[in-house]
């Protein structure tokens, strides 16, 4: 896998900023093979929840349910999140109760298309976290607009893809059209009108985009 990151510069900062509560289940997830969030960004992503300090979260693309958990606890707030595969919203569901059995209530996991699933919530969110299909990210983005309040941020993982995005010399053939769609996906955010957004290079890079109205 190509990463965008010097290897043992990723190591040294995974290392310093590493959370052992957690690290079983990221562990049983690398083990797995079930893509996670890396340390670097999750803890890029405690310093923005720190500072925006959310009281309701919605993520598209649970998984096993790790981002999930480290996400509402860094937020302590409620959080919704979506995800296609059956199996994974099962784990995710026990790796909640086992993880974070005390705050349940603030939890709802959602088993099912993104896009279908967001056309039917209607609440609004302050902070969305988008990590599932790349090559659906602008019409996730664009559904997570509606449901997003003035002030909310929008984050999307993984938007270099290993660094294709960034060059062709990288890019797989049967990754072509994900690549396509990132690039084009990121142009668009670099120009919305009502959206402030940066893109870093942590992990796998990261967007964030503040709506501003």
């Amino acid at each position: 896998m190509t990463k965008i990151n010097y290897d043992y510069i990723e190591k040294y900062l995974d290392d310093l900023n590493d959370d052992y509560s957690l690290n079983v289940l990221r562990m049983k997830a690398i083990e797995n093979k079930v893509p996670i969030i890396r340390r670097s960004s999750l803890k890029f992503l405690e310093t923005i929840i720190k500072i925006k300090n959310p009281k309701n979260i919605l993520e598209l693309g649970t998984a096993i349910g790790y981002s999930t958990i480290c996400l509402r606890k860094l937020a302590n707030c409620k959080i919704t999140s979506i995800e296609l595969s059956k199996k994974n919203y099962n784990q995710a569901l026990n790796n909640i109760e086992k993880y974070d059995y005390d705050n349940l209530k603030l939890y709802n996991l959602i088993n099912c298309d993104a896009i279908k699933a967001l056309k039917t919530i209607n609440q609004g969110f302050d902070f969305v976290f988008i990590d599932c299909d790349k090559s659906h990210y602008k019409e996730y983005f664009n559904e997570c607009d509606r449901l997003l309040k003035n002030g909310g941020i929008i984050v999307c993982d993984n938007i270099l893809f290993n660094g294709q995005v960034a060059s062709d010399d990288l890019v797989k053939k049967r990754d072509i059209t994900i690549v396509k769609r990132l690039r084009e996906f990121l142009v668009y955010l670099e120009n919305l009108e009502n959206y402030t957004t940066t893109f870093v290079p942590i992990g796998d890079g990261i967007s964030i985009s503040i709506k501003e109205f």
